[in-house]
């Protein structure tokens, strides 16, 4: 496995360029929004580690998806998977490799993203307003982060599973949000049924009751359903797959 290398092959091209240069403006963006600009809209003039961190997940939701699918697919899109292959002929430690260079690049996104929201949180609360609060940290952990690992676990398996940029963006950007609009519904409608058929496809919903400590045996089932089959699917497409 070389993950260092594969990070650096991918922050090489010219569109990974592009594409890391906007994520951290948009980062840089919404944390100075979220932290800087807070306490004007608060009764209490304050400004509130979690809120600036919930304004950093809007553009991160996007990111996460883009940065992890490009990583585990891009190669099979353009064809240069099959090069890769002739120099490195362990498939599975290529795939091995990949998934780690994309955990670790979408990690210091994250943490990158959390410093930077309680930089600007301790601006915008003792600097701009009337104070910042930071009790709230914990709750950062069991809700956004636990959000945020959920896109990233369901990125890559659909990367994985589908080995297509295309495909693989318009599954783990679209399909989340066609469950957040499901979820209203099915809310609307009443039917047990149908919530419960939403609620085994939201992934979103059971990572959060997973990092709390409050899922039950329900909650593993969108786990099974989004993560894990797709993703061991993936493994065996990734190492069975004709290449060229």
């Amino acid at each position: 496995m070389r993950p260092a290398l594969d990070i650096r092959a991918h922050l090489d091209t010219r569109g990974a360029a592009i594409l890391m240069a906007i994520s951290l403006l948009l980062i840089v963006a919404f944390a100075a929004l979220g932290g800087l600009v807070q306490p004007a809209f608060m009764p209490d003039a304050t400004s509130d580690v979690e809120v600036s961190v919930i304004v950093l997940s809007l553009p991160l939701s996007l990111i996460i998806p883009i940065i992890t699918v490009m990583m585990i697919a891009g190669e099979w899109s353009d064809g240069s998977i099959q090069n890769t292959f002739l120099q490195r002929p362990g498939r599975g430690g290529v795939l091995a490799s990949k998934v780690i260079a994309a955990i670790v690049v979408i990690a210091v996104l994250v943490l990158l993203s959390i410093g930077l929201a309680a930089v600007a949180t301790w601006i915008g609360g003792d600097l701009i307003g009337d104070g910042a609060r930071f009790d709230s940290l914990e709750d950062v952990f069991t809700t956004q982060l636990a959000g945020l690992a959920a896109v990233l676990l369901f990125s890559l398996a659909m990367g994985l599973a589908l080995q297509s940029t295309v495909l693989g963006l318009l599954a783990a950007i679209g399909f989340p949000f066609v469950i957040a609009t499901a979820s209203g519904v099915a809310m609307i409608t009443g039917s047990e049924t149908v919530v419960d058929v939403v609620r085994a496809l939201d992934l979103q919903t059971a990572s959060v009751a997973l990092a709390d400590g409050t899922a039950g045996a329900f909650e593993l089932i969108p786990l099974v359903l989004l993560v894990i089959l797709p993703a061991a699917y993936g493994a065996w497409r990734w190492n069975h797959r004709e290449v060229g």
